[in-house]
């Protein structure tokens, strides 16, 4: 589930339900059983907002090749309204098109507004170059997830005698089971070498990054703005 030499790929998973994970292994025997995960709601809004992250956290450092394509495949089925304000359907200022967000841990790698998608099957593919600023993942402080956000809305109503009128709203993504929806890394063959692994390749680590030593103070400081009241206190309870 790690990645290595010959693995590459993440992969989506998910149970169908309320569990959503990745990983670097093309095999998964909890996915859902019709590698699907689907939304449907007759009237109303569906909210996607779901986060495929790596489970197990990624344990190993990776070096990404410079100005290396990174190729995120989804296959999205869509049925509603998703534009706000276009007069065809009704999603007024309660919907939002497609956006599909790859994190490095808290940094996001790239993110895509995907408006030209229609009723039906979306076969969608997003690339992206590897800027300087996001060659090196450093293990779990790095840990890859895909976003996928978009909110749908479905009108569907009975009419007289039974009959049916506008549509229900339909949200489903296909799962990575025959390959087909991946994430596909420039993941350089030097990252396997040993003295990158160990750090002794000269590459700055998570701890040595710009800004980390800043957040580190802050978050120092936070604590010992909740701490030292508590202190305080505990002597002004001493004295009484």
């Amino acid at each position: 589930e790690q990645p290595c030499q010959n693995q590459t790929v993440l992969y989506l998973w998910s149970n169908g339900q309320s569990t959503f994970w990745s990983h670097f292994n093309a095999n998964e025997t909890d996915n859902a059983g019709d590698n699907m995960y689907s939304q449907e709601k007759k009237s109303g809004v569906i909210s996607v907002d779901q986060r495929f992250s790596m489970n197990p956290q990624l344990n190993k450092r990776l070096n990404m090749t410079l100005d290396g394509e990174v190729r995120i495949v989804l296959n999205i089925y869509l049925d509603g309204d998703w534009t706000n304000n276009d007069n065809n359907g009704p999603c007024t200022n309660d919907c939002e098109e497609l956006n599909v967000t790859l994190w490095a841990g808290a940094t996001a790698i790239v993110r895509q507004h995907v408006p030209q998608v229609s009723t039906g099957w979306n076969p969608i593919t997003i690339t992206h170059r590897i800027t300087q600023e996001q060659v090196l993942w450093d293990a779990s402080t790095a840990n890859p997830s895909i976003q996928i956000e978009m909110k749908v809305k479905g009108d569907e109503q009975t009419g007289w005698l039974g009959t049916t009128q506008g549509t229900a709203a339909n949200f489903s993504l296909k799962l990575s089971a025959d390959g087909s929806t991946r994430v596909e890394l420039p993941i350089d063959p030097a990252s396997w070498d040993e003295a990158f692994q160990a750090g002794e390749d000269g590459m700055p680590k998570a701890e040595e990054q710009p800004g980390f030593l800043f957040m580190a103070a802050i978050a120092t400081m936070t604590l010992a703005a909740v701490y030292l009241p508590s202190r305080e206190e505990e002597s002004q309870d001493r004295r009484n």
